[in-house]
């Protein structure tokens, strides 16, 4: 068939399209494109003999439509076959294509690789989550491998960026039972080789810097962004039971609500071993609590997560593209990415993830997982301290920093240690990892620094300002860092409490001689820190009621 006529009108329903007068005519004719029996023929032919951007565009959402509404007819071996040869298209015409065209094409060949996902063969799934791994290990320009990945992620794992397929529930649950087990960490080990290349010394990239620094930086900003879709993800449980969260239809999001981007709690994993106790049924903030956690990986992801070279790797990372911000070609973007990845792994937790056949390894390996993230959060408490922490340009970073603070204090609370004599928390992190005393001394040191922060700004001329646009200070970010610290706080006061009474119940055993000994230092450490906190506490609110 000639499908010059096709092709002369997508291209003037695209050119109606940018006119107001005619916008409504074309739009209608642009979605009735992929309903052509011949969708596929037609938009094949665009993709090869049109110079219109949009077109190609259309033409690609034409592929997608027609996949998904004549899949049954199509069949997996057409549609796998459409798949690959839209993905060479893209691998080797990606650099002639616009961004939101090459965007597109990788979505298409996402959305339809997941429409076959339940009738793919399992080697040719591998075979292909491979070919996706390699390119982006391989650097190419534009890395079609982590663009596609990236869409992936997000139409396997559901959500508001999932394409509507209109099949059964199980069908959804068979690809992401299939995708978590395999394919998922090779995606997330391929990413870790990126972001790693490009934390190596600068002497090794300087040959490469003057024709690559775009690809560099789209390659960093997108490893980034995979490993912070991956390190949200939520695990399904085990085929026997076959559950997934009620939160799988609705929008996939960030690392805590109102926190860094403002983004959506993230939602944590449910399935049987891998489980945590109901929060109570209908409590609208436990839930939200509960979202806004790590995900509980399993045992088989121990050898990526655990390893204090990838924990380290994702600080770099960030001080890299924090680095990076005013560079010509780089999205300020990639550091909030990275702070995301921070706020993800400072919260790694669950008995799988840490689980070995000796109750002393896995005790090892939790205690050398605590070191290593209070060693690079101590950087970045010091680092903090050293901003000034009422200016608006250091936002991010400071509820950053908080967040995963916070993140990593509760969550290290509420793990119980596997040794013959379980310890609790606080006197595991004490006896296991000497920087802990000094950890929670700069927690309190930066509580103080919040406070006299938000006192020195109602002492400043920028009462008013701030008054105008977030109503009080009490709304000021700096207050919200104080809030998610002072959250923190307040449950390692109330470990304490427990701890206290369990011990004085206990009738002191001998072998209780170490625990009581840490147990009164915390407490006097706790006293002291105190006092200074209400007295910077009480300075503010003081103020807050000489200025009202």
């Amino acid at each position: 068939m000639d499908y010059r006529p096709v092709l002369a009108e997508l291209e003037q329903a695209c050119a109606d399209f940018q006119v107001p007068a005619t916008r409504y005519a074309a739009e209608q004719q642009l979605l009735r494109f992929g309903k052509r029996p011949d969708a596929i023929a037609a938009s094949k032919y665009v993709l090869a003999h049109s110079s219109v951007p949009t077109a190609k565009f259309f033409a690609l959402r034409g592929i997608k439509d027609a996949v998904v509404a004549g899949y049954a007819v199509l069949g997996p071996a057409s549609s796998l076959a459409l798949r690959d040869e839209l993905l060479q298209l893209a691998l080797t015409g990606g650099r002639c294509l616009d961004s939101f065209v090459m965007d597109s094409l990788c979505w298409v060949i996402a959305v339809i690789t997941k429409r076959a996902w339940a009738d793919t063969p399992d080697g040719q799934r591998l075979a292909f989550t491979r070919t996706l791994c390699d390119d982006i290990v391989r650097h190419s320009s534009p890395c079609v491998g982590m663009i596609v990945a990236a869409h992936l992620i997000d139409e396997i794992a559901g959500g508001s960026k999932c394409s509507e397929f209109h099949v059964p529930w199980e069908f959804h649950y068979t690809c992401k039972a299939a995708f978590e087990n395999t394919h998922m960490a090779l995606i997330f080990e391929a990413a870790l080789k990126v972001i790693h290349s490009q934390l190596r010394p600068s002497v090794e990239a300087q040959p490469t810097a003057a024709v690559s620094s775009r690809a560099i930086a789209f390659e960093r900003r997108s490893a980034l962004h995979i490993a912070d879709q991956i390190l949200s993800w939520e695990f399904t449980s085990p085929d026997e039971a076959k559950v997934i969260a009620a939160s799988f239809g609705y929008a996939r999001g960030g690392a805590i609500a109102g926190g860094v981007g403002g983004r959506s709690p993230k939602p944590a994993p449910r399935g049987s071993d891998l489980d945590d106790p109901e929060d109570g049924a209908g409590s609208t903030t436990a839930d939200r609590e509960h979202q806004s956690r790590t995900p509980l990986f399993p045992r088989d992801w121990q050898p990526l997560l655990l390893r204090s070279d990838v924990l380290d790797m994702f600080f770099s990372a960030y001080e890299a593209a924090l680095g990076d911000q005013m560079h010509e070609h780089f999205s300020p973007g990639s550091s909030h990415t990275a702070l995301l990845c921070l706020i993800q792994i400072s919260g790694i937790r669950g008995r799988a993830i840490f689980s070995s056949a000796d109750a002393r390894d896995s005790d090892t390996l939790r205690a050398a997982f605590a070191q290593t993230i209070i060693r690079n959060q101590l950087q970045m408490i010091r680092h903090v301290c050293s901003m000034n922490l009422a200016d608006e340009a250091s936002q991010d970073m400071v509820i950053a920093t908080t967040q995963m603070i916070r993140r990593f204090i509760e969550t290290q609370l509420e793990e119980k240690p596997a040794g013959d004599r379980p310890a609790r928390p606080l006197a595991f992190l004490v006896a296991r990892v000497p920087e802990t005393l000094e950890y929670f001394g700069e927690v309190g040191k930066l509580i103080c620094m919040l406070l006299g922060a938000a006192a020195g700004v109602l002492r400043s001329d920028m009462l008013q300002r701030i008054d105008d646009d977030f109503g009080d200070v009490d709304n000021y970010f700096v207050m919200q860092a104080f809030d998610e610290l002072a959250s923190a706080w307040s449950a390692v006061v109330s470990d304490i409490c427990e701890w206290q009474y369990l011990h004085s119940t206990a009738g002191g055993a001998p072998h209780d001689t170490d625990d009581r000994h840490v147990l009164d230092s915390f407490i006097q450490f706790l006293r002291t820190a105190a006092y200074l906190i209400r007295s910077e506490y009480i300075q503010l609110r003081m103020l807050m009621c000489e200025e009202s």
